[in-house]
């Protein structure tokens, strides 16, 4: 009996360890991701949009093609092709880190519900960029997939995206 208590005190020890280093492991990362984008407000070409719903900066982003179209409201079905990627810590400013192929939708098109079929910080991007605008956007971890992440997105991540505009294929 004393060896069964000394064995669930040990598995105790070691999924405390295991539980310890993945909550270290998250804190830096997050910490390391807030630092990245904190620094992007030193850029002179970054501009912001502010996060009306938490009171946070929000998201950066910088122009490389300035649109003259319309501009998407919530609800408004729109086609875009982007680019992500996510920040590390080896990852120079204007050089990220890229993901997959599966988030390479540069050739194919991506079609989306502004304010309903993406995350929060992609609904504040579209309402603000005229049709065949072109931005590099970044956008923090809380208006993105959060503190909990998404398959293969860790929590507290930076997301990067070249995103364009190519039009509003369905109004409200």
């Amino acid at each position: 009996m004393r060896n069964l208590g000394i064995a669930a005190l040990l598995i105790g020890l070691v999924s405390f360890g295991f539980i310890s280093c993945s909550s270290n492991s998250d804190t830096v990362w997050r910490d390391d991701n807030l630092a990245f984008f904190d620094g992007l407000a030193q850029h002179s070409d970054i501009d912001t949009i502010g996060d009306p719903t938490n009171g946070y900066p929000g998201i950066y982003y910088k122009v490389l093609t300035r649109g003259t179209g319309a501009t998407p409201i919530i609800g408004n079905v729109v086609k875009v092709t982007y680019a992500g990627w996510l920040w590390n810590d080896t990852t120079k400013y204007n050089s990220p880190l890229a993901l997959t192929s599966a988030f390479d939708y540069n050739t194919i098109g991506f079609s989306c519900t502004v304010g309903k079929s993406v995350i929060d910080g992609w609904s504040l991007v579209l309402q603000r960029m005229p049709v065949g605008s072109k931005w590099r956007v970044f956008i923090p971890y809380y208006l993105a997939y959060g503190s909990s992440g998404s398959s293969s997105i860790p929590a507290y991540s930076t997301l990067i995206f070249d995103m364009t505009l190519k039009g509003i294929t369905s109004e409200n």
